[in-house]
């Protein structure tokens, strides 16, 4: 079933719109890890769930010429592990 949908309010970054659905104005499509805090808090609430789309892939790259420097492997050992368990926790 299709339905046309008109906005009231046009953003262009994510916060805009997660700030205007908790605000009341309507409903918002971002990725989950942008409003974990407020569905956890409960200020925001999952709707439409059986139309959300499956995780995306999320990868950390770099030029790759010549050896890694030390402080972007460090920085690849610190962040790896925390974006994955960050952006596979469930959500709801």
């Amino acid at each position: 079933v299709a339905v046309p949908v008109r906005s009231r309010l046009r953003v262009n970054t994510a916060e805009a719109a997660i700030d205007a659905a908790i605000g009341g104005v309507g409903l918002t499509k971002v990725l989950s890890y942008q409003v974990a805090v407020a569905v956890r808090s409960g200020a925001l609430q999952a709707v439409l769930r059986e139309f959300e789309p499956p995780p995306w892939p999320v990868s950390l790259v770099h030029a790759g010429q010549g050896l890694l420097p030390v402080k972007l492997r460090a920085f690849l050992d610190f962040a790896a592990p925390r974006l994955k368990e960050r952006l596979t926790q469930a959500m709801w």
